[in-house]
């Protein structure tokens, strides 16, 4: 049974860059889908309940069950005012085959990180769009600021072989 990852947080905190790295380590059997993908590039959504980019990522989930996918990981900022009711859905819906993480990362590193992106946000974006500690409060796990990269994937591939 296919099983979903959702890795949650600001941006740069190191969502994306975990959920590649996964997705390298399960490979094809993997569907990574992108929030900012499926919101800004494919529906052109503002950042609101009820926008377009929920359907399709809802529906690209359910594709992803129907082509036997082992593991779908979605990542995005997926501000709990906005998916907060779409993701406890989820949760029930995925009946103990969710994985849910948030990456708690402060400010100050997060601004660091995003200078180190190819196209890095202006300081006061990322200011404007920072939520500090946007937990859900049903999380799987929470990664924090000092939790490498390579601990997150293989803590991550630990719970996907777990039954």
């Amino acid at each position: 049974m296919t099983k979903l990852i959702i890795l949650r947080g600001n941006s740069g905190c190191g969502k994306t860059t975990t959920a590649q790295r996964l997705r390298e380590h399960l490979g094809p059997g993997c569907l990574l889908i992108s929030q900012d993908v499926v919101r800004r590039q494919i529906c052109h959504a503002s950042d609101r309940k009820d926008n377009a980019s929920l359907q399709v990522m809802a529906d690209l989930l359910a594709w992803g069950v129907q082509q036997d996918f082992s593991t779908i990981v979605l990542e995005g900022i997926l501000k709990r005012n906005v998916y907060g009711d779409w993701l406890y859905q989820l949760q029930e819906q995925w009946d103990g085959r969710l994985i849910l993480v948030y990456f708690d990362v402060s400010l100050a590193t997060t601004l660091r990180r995003n200078q180190q992106k190819q196209s890095p946000f202006t300081a006061e974006q990322v200011r404007q769009w920072w939520l500090g500690r946007d937990v859900l409060g049903n999380e799987t796990m929470i990664f924090d600021e000092e939790t490498r990269v390579a601990d997150q994937v293989e803590t991550l591939m630990r719970l996907v072989a777990a039954d």
